[in-house]
């Protein structure tokens, strides 16, 4: 069994959601495994996220990375989608291997034969659809005034944790639209969405991205 570092704090809503369903994953295996945790900012994520300063925000997820190694960690999660705008420039340098959000997404879509998909998320991740990293899938795209409504919404509850100060009703109608015009799945891609919905009572063919990720993270830590 390997022991985990996970990188949050880029929504602390977020970071929770991945320390609450890791352990209780592992719990219900009966396991009691190694597991850091080091806390990135939010703020100056996002505002190198704004600012396109990909090498500089692949240089601080590194910098974590360096952390949790030196602490005895042996692979890694980043507990978000939005900073993985630099995986390009962060993966050759990264000081662990990471578990890869977009490959779990990827398999699941393979998994349920979705050619057409919808993505809700920070208004980065819904504009470069996931910054291509889909596989073989067309895009259902949101209109921009539905576009406009996920990305604010999903700051609120990225900045205060709750997704009870946001309108979730607007939301799932976004997500609906993306349904009637055929998509198969509607990636939250994004774990504050994850903290929104359920993907078995959310009205539209949801595909939790934090669910699969926290998933995949298990059985890598198991492996």
């Amino acid at each position: 069994m390997k022991k985990l570092g996970l990188i949050g704090g880029l929504g602390v809503g977020a970071g929770l959601y991945y320390y609450q369903n890791l352990t209780a994953a592992f719990l219900a295996r009966g396991i009691e495994p190694g597991l850091m945790l080091s806390h990135a900012e939010i703020g100056r994520a996002y505002t190198l996220v704004q600012e396109g300063k990909h090498e500089t925000l692949a240089a601080y997820l590194n910098h974590h990375l360096i952390a949790l190694k030196a602490a005895g960690c042996e692979l890694a999660a980043i507990a978000a989608v939005t900073p993985l705008i630099c995986w390009p420039q962060l993966e050759p340098i990264a000081a662990l291997p990471i578990v890869d959000v977009f490959s779990c997404v990827n398999a699941e879509l393979r998994q349920r034969k979705a050619k057409r998909v919808g993505v809700l998320g920070t208004r980065f991740v819904m504009e470069h659809a996931m910054f291509g990293r889909l596989q073989d899938v067309d895009i259902v795209r949101p209109s921009a005034e539905d576009e406009n409504l996920v990305a604010t919404n999903y700051l609120i509850i990225a900045r205060t944790g709750e997704p009870r100060h946001a309108d979730i009703a607007s939301i799932r109608a976004v997500a609906m639209r993306m349904a009637d015009a055929g998509a198969d799945a509607v990636i939250l891609a994004g774990t504050e969405l994850s903290l929104a919905f359920n993907e078995e009572t959310a009205g539209f063919p949801a595909l939790d991205s934090g669910r699969a990720h926290v998933n995949a993270i298990v059985e890598a830590v198991l492996g």
